[in-house]
């Protein structure tokens, strides 16, 4: 397995919704060009942060005071989500183009 690099990461993550496993059901993840962040997760809680890429991943801070600290592995055909603070891990299952979940969505 190997961690992406920020010449990588620059072309998956800038404009880009990432769709994560997450309990067995789709969360979503929409990063600004402008380094906004969007999250849906799969419980239906939003969350709205700042990220900004790092050489190897990205770290986001979420208006929850949460802050995730990511990396990307890749292994021929898929991609994980690998938490820097405790190796959580999630299976990316997609990469859609700009904001194609219309986040950030108000909490129900």
């Amino acid at each position: 397995m190997t961690a992406l690099q920020k010449e990588s990461l620059a072309i998956l993550i800038p404009g880009m919704t990432h769709v994560l496993e997450r309990n067995g059901k789709e969360a979503y993840v929409y990063f600004e060009n402008e380094g906004a962040a969007h999250m849906l997760l799969d419980d239906g809680e939003a969350r709205s942060g700042r990220w900004r890429m790092l050489d190897d991943g990205y770290v986001t801070d979420w208006d929850t005071g949460v802050t995730g600290r990511w990396t990307l592995h890749h292994e021929r055909g898929s991609i994980t989500y690998v938490n820097r603070d405790n190796a959580v891990r999630f299976r990316m299952i997609g990469v859609l183009f700009g904001n194609a979940k219309n986040l950030p969505r108000q909490q129900p």
